[in-house]
């Protein structure tokens, strides 16, 4: 069962950003007005995804953390994930839970968990398509399968993950989550219903339903892609929703960029630049949030 239960959060006005200038506004916060930049491209097929590569960023078996595949006794059976941590780990570390997006729990997630580590983290990257057998090697069935998920489902085996970092690793009680695309979503509607996660960075996912954004207790940092024609229509209204629940977030809009533009190993939707400006505040928002 989801824990139901909620804190007071903290009012902070929202940015958005260009790669040119970090800086500039593209909400006005104050008075209750907000400009949308956002650019409205023709979704790209899928065909596109269809290859990936397999470099890392932080190697599997890179001495300066300890990483391995984990089974979580979930209700429905096991929930496979991925677990990375830094070697040295003796006191309580604030931990992470990674959320993949449509392409399932593929290696760039588990570098993004080994990131995480290197950074000081206990990171946990559930692979949501585990009650379908897991995420399938080749990008074309992984989208098939990975698309069977439910947002309720992710929610619960989000919670699952929650759980066991809390009663199986060093973790200290602030145990946050970063989401990219579909699994934000997920993180967006599991901040609702989950008020032990005490932090969410977000990459290009749907806000959850405005009905539910008062339930939200955990500060926020929102990095949307420049070039986003399903989330973007739905950022004014996640706007107004947090503002009025006093909601503590940041956002970051990333011109000429495509949803995915994190990830290296699709290449048709990669900005180098986005990438690692957005992973920067991501990393300094946890810790900050997480201390």
């Amino acid at each position: 069962m989801l824990n139901a239960k909620y804190r007071k959060a903290l009012p902070l006005e929202a940015k958005s950003a260009s790669l040119a200038n970090p800086e500039r506004r593209a909400f006005l916060t104050h008075g209750g007005s907000y400009f949308v930049a956002l650019s409205i491209t023709a979704a790209l097929p899928l065909a596109l995804v269809s290859g990936q590569a397999t470099a890392a960023q932080i190697a599997a078996d890179d001495t300066r953390i300890r990483a391995k595949r984990v089974a979580i006794d979930a209700q429905w059976g096991k929930l496979d994930c991925y677990f990375a941590s830094p070697k040295a780990d003796t006191a309580p570390l604030p931990a992470v839970i990674v959320a993949h997006d449509k392409l399932g729990l593929t290696p760039h997630f588990e570098d993004v968990a080994r990131r995480l580590a290197i950074e000081g983290f206990i990171a946990l990257a559930p692979d949501y398509a585990s009650r379908f057998g897991g995420t399938p090697s080749e990008s074309g069935p992984a989208l098939e399968v990975v698309g069977m998920t439910k947002t309720v489902d992710m929610v619960s085996d989000t919670e699952t993950a929650l759980l066991w970092l809390k009663a199986n690793t060093t973790s200290s009680e602030k145990i946050g989550a970063v989401g990219f695309g579909l699994g934000a979503t997920a993180i967006d509607y599991a901040i609702t219903r989950l008020p032990d996660l005490k932090a969410a960075a977000i990459f290009y996912g749907h806000p959850p339903p405005v009905a539910d954004v008062g339930n939200i207790r955990a500060p926020l940092l929102l990095n949307f892609a420049g070039k986003d024609q399903f989330v973007g229509p739905e950022i004014p209204g996640f706007v107004d929703a947090l503002k009025k629940a006093g909601v503590k977030y940041e956002m970051f809009v990333y011109d000429n960029t495509e949803p995915g533009f994190d990830d290296e190993t699709v290449r048709t939707r990669y900005s180098a630049e986005a990438a690692k400006l957005a992973w920067s505040r991501t990393v300094g928002f946890l810790k900050a949030a997480l201390s």
